[in-house]
């Protein structure tokens, strides 16, 4: 096998996350486990260092729902589930669920999550987590209004005491950036719900129309709760491009009938039909 080592992503994710990973395998066998196809650079890399430190661990693969698991090669261990990217948690929700059904009857010690990317915060080891301080810090928001603003995000119902402790300001001082930031719309607290307990599809909708039909669609789908995206396409044949929330066959059907095809003007009507959206996870109730 060529050495994996050399390559620059494999050394960060190894110089980042090494020390943590070898501390949490501690004196146990242990396993890894990549999720195909992404994982497999960074879990063979790391088996590679570990192999150069003596440590005993064996590598293996699985789909993230469990399917192609080689049993034996996580019985009795520790297992590090190892991903590039984490992109919506759902890769680490399935694999998660999928281990622990195997916990006992392979009498696995521990289970961990490790991305190099990890974007929804859900990874137990990550190079990069997505700093919203990295790339959005402005001189109107600093860090702490991030932090304040991420942790209303998980929690709208957050106490400013709460805020407080996990800040290192006082309650006061919380109120008053929560209230500047509202006040200048830099953000807004509201109540959102899950897009999977309503709905199990989504519709992607392209559409040729004349100008006039698609700003008539346009104000319509805007106030529309099932429209999560919504874009002018400024190259190609059509000219708007919709995604819409759907549970069967027939509510799209419907949709379509009667918020697209009855407005005067619309000349192509085109419908693709996938799993709930991976973004957004929420939508306006």
């Amino acid at each position: 096998m060529k050495d994996l080592l050399q390559f620059e992503p494999i050394k960060i994710f190894i110089k980042t996350l090494g020390k943590d990973i070898e501390k949490y395998f501690g004196a146990d066998k242990g396993a890894l486990v990549y999720l195909k196809p992404d994982g497999v650079w960074y879990a063979r890399g790391l088996y590679q260092w570990l192999k150069k430190k003596k440590r005993d661990i064996t590598i293996t693969s699985m789909e993230d729902g469990g399917d192609g698991l080689e049993e034996e090669k996580v019985r009795g261990r520790k297992v590090l589930i190892v991903i590039n990217e984490s992109f919506s948690g759902k890769a680490y929700k399935r694999s998660m669920e999928a281990m622990r059904a195997y916990r006992g009857q392979l009498k696995i010690k521990g289970i961990k999550f490790a991305a190099y990317r990890d974007r929804p915060g859900t990874a137990d080891f990550a190079v990069d987590r997505y700093s919203t301080e990295a790339i959005w810090r402005t001189e109107e928001i600093d860090a702490l209004d991030l932090k304040i603003m991420q942790m209303l995000a998980e929690d709208g119902r957050m106490s400013m005491s709460a805020i407080a402790q996990q800040t290192n300001l006082s309650a006061v001082a919380v109120k008053n950036r929560i209230d500047r930031l509202l006040k200048e719309k830099v953000f807004r607290i509201v109540g959102v719900l899950n897009i999977d307990q309503f709905y199990t599809m989504s519709a992607h909708i392209q559409i040729e129309a004349d100008q006039q039909a698609i700003e008539r669609l346009v104000e319509r789908f805007q106030q529309h709760q099932a429209v999560y995206h919504l874009a002018r396409k400024i190259s190609g044949r059509y000219n708007l491009l919709v995604g819409s929330l759907v549970n069967n066959l027939d509510s799209i059907e419907e949709f379509v009938e009667q918020e697209v095809r009855k407005v005067p003007g619309i000349k192509q009507v085109d419908v693709y039909l996938g799993e709930p959206p991976l973004l957004p996870t929420t939508f306006s109730p």
